[in-house]
């Protein structure tokens, strides 16, 4: 059953039905006129530092980047776990693409170097840079609940 394979058999679960159990689609479609810049990353994490990294790669990129850049619009991180690697992508939005590159790369290889120095760099590894790959993405659309 196709309803099944997709879990698409009534309710969602995620609070959107109506009492007589029919479903309310009360997605909203934002367009985003300019696109958005995308940052596109893709790191391999040792299994066993994995909650360090996650924990510090919010307080000194995440939050650092969005304390610091106004341009900063917002960050997903997506994880696929193996046995002793769990690989994390990394998806970050940015008001332009210049905005984006205007960011001081001493800033950058100070952070990355003390991140490095508390998570360990034979911890992980970037194996994707989308933009180092030349590809440049644009976010023009979303659609999900308000």
């Amino acid at each position: 059953d196709m309803d099944d394979e997709f879990g698409d058999s009534g309710a969602s679960g995620l609070g959107d039905d109506h009492e007589d159990g029919a479903h309310r689609n009360d997605r909203v479609l934002t367009t985003f006129d300019p696109p958005l810049a995308v940052e596109h990353l893709i790191y391999e994490v040792q299994r066993h530092a994995y909650e360090s990294w996650r924990a510090t790669e919010f307080e000194m990129w995440t939050k650092a980047e969005a304390d610091r850049f106004p341009f900063f619009v917002s960050k997903e991180n997506w994880i696929h776990e193996a046995d002793d690697v769990i690989t994390v992508s990394i998806v970050i939005t940015w008001t332009s693409a210049e905005a984006w590159h205007s960011i001081d790369p001493d800033w950058l290889d100070r952070q990355e170097a003390a991140f490095a120095e508390i998570v360990g760099a034979d911890n992980y590894r970037l194996v994707y840079a989308a933009h180092d790959a030349g590809r440049h993405w644009h976010k023009v659309s979303e659609y999900r609940r308000p």
